[in-house]
C-alpha cells in the first residue's frame, strides 16, 4: 500500500544555515503525525516544504503516489494538501459562513463559472452550515470573522483548511494563544474531523499536553534532522529527546 505522503532526503538552506538537513518523513492514511522539537530546529520550514510554500534545494516529495516537489501551493490543494499558519488567515469583515465558502467554492470552481446554477450555490452554503456545525460554530454563522473570539477564530481556520477537502492537513503551532479548555477541545476537534471527514494530519506543535494527547505517533527534529521517531509513549521515554528537547522534568510529568 502506498503512504500518503513521502519525503525524501529534503534540504533546505539560508545562507550557511541548513534549516532542513535531509529530513525523510512518510504519513499514512489516517495518522496524526506530530512534528515537534526546539525553536530553529527546522519544523515550520519542513511544512513550508510540504505544502509548496518553499521548494527544497534537495530532495523529492511524493502525495497519493505523485511527484510534487516543483508544484505550487495551489496545486497541492487542489491534489488533496492543505495548509493552516501560525498566524491567523480567516478573513476579519467576512462572517464566518463567507470564510467557509470562499474554499468551498473555490474548490468547485465558481469563480470560472459566471453562470453557475442557483442550486450549486445552495449546495455549498448547505456544506459551509454542516462544517459549521462540526466546528460547533453553528450560531455564529453569521458573525463577522473578527468578531470571534481567538478560539473561535482558530477553529474556523482549521474550518477553512478542511473546507477544500483534504486528503492531508499540515497545521502550525493550532493551539498558539489558546487557554487550556480551548486547547482540549481543539484536540476534540482535530480527531472528530479525522474521523468524520478521513482527513490525515500532520500538526506541528511546542504544548505536549496537545502533541501526547493527539498524536499517535510523533517526529522529533534538532538543527533540521530527525532526531527521533515513533510512539508518543516511546518518545516520551527517550534519553536523547528527553535531555535536547522535553527536559528530565517534562519527560517524568
Amino acid at each position: 500500500m502506498t503512504a500518503l505522503l513521502v519525503a525524501r532526503g529534503l534540504r533546505k538552506r539560508f545562507g550557511d544555515l541548513a534549516a532542513v538537513d535531509g529530513l525523510d518523513l512518510q504519513v499514512e492514511e489516517g495518522e496524526c503525525v506530530a512534528l515537534i522539537g526546539p525553536n530553529g530546529a527546522g519544523k515550520t520550514t519542513a511544512l513550508n516544504l510540504l505544502s509548496g510554500h518553499l521548494l527544497p534545494d534537495e530532495g523529492h516529495i511524493t502525495f497519493r503516489g505523485e511527484d510534487i516537489t516543483r508544484l505550487p501551493p495551489h496545486a497541492r490543494v487542489h491534489r488533496g494538501l492543505a495548509r493552516s499558519f501560525q498566524v491567523m488567515t480567516v478573513f476579519p469583515e467576512l462572517t464566518a459562513r463567507e470564510n467557509l465558502l470562499v474554499p468551498i467554492l473555490a474548490r468547485q470552481g465558481a469563480a470560472r463559472d459566471a453562470l453557475r446554477p442557483v442550486r450549486a450555490y445552495r449546495e455549498a452554503e448547505e456544506e459551509a452550515d454542516s462544517l459549521l456545525g462540526d466546528l460547533g460554530l453553528r450560531e455564529a454563522a453569521e458573525a463577522p470573522a473578527g468578531s470571534l473570539p481567538h478560539g473561535d477564530q482558530r477553529r474556523l481556520e482549521l474550518g477553512i483548511a478542511v473546507a477544500s477537502r483534504p486528503r492531508l492537513c499540515l497545521l502550525d503551532e493550532p493551539s498558539s494563544g489558546l487557554n487550556p479548555l480551548e486547547r482540549a477541545g481543539l484536540m476534540q476537534l482535530v480527531r472528530r474531523l479525522a474521523d468524520h471527514r478521513g482527513v490525515t494530519f500532520v500538526v506541528v506543535e511546542h504544548d505536549m499536553d496537545v502533541v501526547f494527547g493527539l498524536a499517535n505517533r510523533v517526529v522529533v527534529m534538532n538543527r533540521g534532522r530527525v532526531l527521533a521517531e515513533g510512539l508518543p509513549e516511546d518518545i516520551r521515554n527517550n534519553r536523547e529527546v528527553r535531555e535536547t528537547y522535553l527536559g528530565e522534568e517534562d519527560a517524568s510529568c
